[in-house]
């Protein structure tokens, strides 16, 4: 195919081949005399900078929070997840010189708000505290302070608390029950709690 068969095939194919041919001094004239200056109206500038504006706020935004990441440690670790610290509970374990003991049974056990299986890690004068091992019933601390009585360790078969031990706590109205409700952690009282909350 040649120069002259490709052009006639091109002219056949142009949807416009049937419209008059353009006055070509006519569009000229009208290009040329036209007042090609244009004058904003008013609200031009606001709407031009309007856009240039916006850029620049949404940069200086992302800068601070560039600037405030990367002033917040090693860029390359992931942000450590927080866990909420929760407050530790307090108990106290008080005198009650006409209280009388009786065996412990698991319908006395059950009746309690708060039960928990914990070990004694520091003891401060009277106050003990504990890392809670196991929930029973009533608390979901990772932590428990009890306020020792040592009247009432002696007269109504308290816990005598120990660093490193193991015991088992019952209480109601923030008072350690007493009389063997709680105590060291042992196979009968461990049995006792199992029966009253299960697990």
């Amino acid at each position: 195919m040649n120069d002259d068969e490709l052009l006639a095939r091109l002219r056949s194919a142009d949807p416009a081949k049937h419209a008059p041919e353009p006055n070509l001094d006519r569009l000229l004239e009208t290009t040329m005399s036209t007042d090609t200056e244009t004058r904003p109206t008013r609200g031009t500038y606001r709407r031009r900078w309007l856009p240039a504006v916006a850029a620049g706020v949404l940069l200086a935004a992302g800068g601070i929070g560039w600037a405030v990441a990367g002033n917040s440690g090693n860029s390359d670790a992931p942000p450590a997840a927080v866990a909420p610290v929760k407050a530790p509970v307090k108990l106290t374990i008080g005198a009650a010189p006409n209280a009388k003991c009786r065996a412990v049974e698991v319908a006395d056990l059950q009746g309690m708000q708060t039960a928990f299986q914990g070990t004694a890690t520091a003891i401060k004068g009277e106050q003990v505290t504990l890392h809670v091992d196991h929930w029973y019933k009533g608390g979901d601390a990772t932590t428990v302070e009890v306020q020792s009585d040592a009247d009432a360790v002696l007269t109504l078969l308290g816990v005598d608390f120990k660093v490193g031990g193991t015991y088992l706590v019952t209480a109601t109205d923030g008072h350690v029950s007493l009389c063997g409700e709680s105590g060291e952690s042992n196979p009968e009282l461990l049995s006792l709690y199992k029966q009253a909350f299960g697990g």
